[in-house]
């Protein structure tokens, strides 16, 4: 397991029992990706508790490193889970006195925080901490395709 205090978690899915206690409602999200049958689930919305807990699996075109900014959000968690491929999430620390224009009902916005690069491989996942985790997903070091992931957002 990578960590980087209350900003990030990376590890194996083999380990997902670990953090049913995470937070509140990290249960739901230990029992959607305990699932035998991610892989053959279609893309689409997965509600495992209303607006609290939501799965979303889709198809995204990867970017080369360095291009767009990251994100922040600050109400929910980001789990994200590659299926297929691998995938480059740039990861910094927000600086809360930066301003930024924060949408509070999409809960986003772009930042610019300085982000370092860390490969996720399928059969791995990162917990993604609101409020202090900058995050560049769908992005690649080699070249760009396509990958098919799992992004479950969990409210604080």
């Amino acid at each position: 397991m990578k960590k980087l205090d209350g900003v990030y978690v990376v590890d194996s899915l083999a380990n997902i029992e670990d953090y049913a206690g995470y937070t509140t409602r990290f249960s739901k999200v230990v029992e959607f990706l305990s699932r035998k049958d991610l892989q053959r689930l279609p893309n689409g919305r997965y509600e495992l508790d209303g607006q609290s807990v939501y799965a979303m699996i889709q198809e995204a075109q990867l970017k080369p490193w360095g291009m767009g900014r990251p994100e922040l959000h600050r109400a929910y968690f980001d789990v994200q889970l590659p299926l297929s491929g691998e995938e480059t999430i740039g990861i910094g620390r927000f600086d809360q006195a930066m301003p930024v224009d924060f949408n509070v009902e999409d809960d986003f916005c772009l930042c610019d925080t300085p982000v370092e690069p860390f490969t996720l491989q399928p059969g791995e996942f990162a917990i993604l901490h609101p409020g202090s985790c900058a995050h560049a997903p769908c992005c690649t070091l080699d070249m760009p395709g396509m990958i098919r992931k799992i992004v479950i957002k969990v409210r604080q």
